[in-house]
């Protein structure tokens, strides 16, 4: 009696379920099966195909929301380095010698103008942001920054506004392009036709004597043996990569 691999479907992550269902085809294509033997396992199988992409962008989208949480630990940092710098002015609050007064006013009325621009908008922050680093690294301040001893600062709070703005645009092109998906729909229509399919080559596995449907089987007890020990190594708190 030929029989499908024990699976628990529903503990897979999205990703995991979504390499369950690649696998199989891989393991098709890499194996001297024609799936065109069966004109209703064609059909089932097409179907399947067919919805991979769509999956994907879901997944995609699950990954941009996550990225979203990265932004705002990267505009945490970039605010602390704003902070940090207008804290390098204080011990210059009484400075002792004109030059160091001169350069804390001159620098301090620059940074006043942007009192409240960590509350701003992120695209605008960034901007603002950039323009305030610009103005501090460039020649008309560079007396100033170098009396007082703030060159590190001012690098700081490019490097952060840097690295905010790089993520920040690449979840913008994300957010432009993508459609919103409901993955956990997507993923029970993709288990329903997936079910359907293994079902149907079990049973012609069992009724019939044609090596097609074994290799069929074969395919998908290769992949669902693998993410079912994934499954096992979780419960029992083994790390697994996939």
């Amino acid at each position: 009696m030929k029989k499908l691999v024990s699976l628990d479907l529903p503990r897979l992550h999205h990703a995991e379920f979504g390499q369950l269902i690649v696998r199989f085809f891989e393991d098709l294509d890499g194996s001297s099966v024609n799936t065109g033997t069966d004109a209703d396992f064609k059909r089932m199988l097409d179907a399947i195909q067919a919805q991979i992409p769509t999956y994907n962008g879901a997944l995609d989208q699950i990954r941009a929301n996550e990225e979203s949480a990265k932004i705002a630990e990267l505009d945490v940092i970039r605010d602390a380095d704003l902070q940090a710098l207008r804290d390098s002015l204080k011990p210059y609050k009484n400075a002792k010698t004109q030059t160091e007064k001169d350069a804390y006013v001159s620098v301090k009325i620059l940074l006043d103008q942007y009192k409240k621009v960590q509350h701003a908008s992120y695209e605008e922050e960034t901007n603002r942001v950039n323009t305030l680093v610009e103005k501090l690294l460039s020649s008309d301040y560079s007396s100033q920054v170098s009396v007082l001893g703030i060159i590190k600062f001012a690098n700081h709070l490019s490097d952060s506004n840097n690295d905010f703005n790089r993520t920040f645009g690449i979840r913008s092109f994300q957010q432009a392009k993508k459609t919103n998906f409901d993955v956990k729909e997507l993923r029970k229509l993709l288990t329903q036709d997936y079910k359907q399919m293994a079902s149907y080559i079990l049973t012609l596995a069992n009724v019939k004597d044609d090596t097609f449907y074994q290799d069929v089987l074969a395919a998908l007890n290769n992949g669902r043996t693998y993410f079912s020990s994934v499954v096992l190594s979780r419960r029992t708190g083994n790390k697994k990569d996939v």
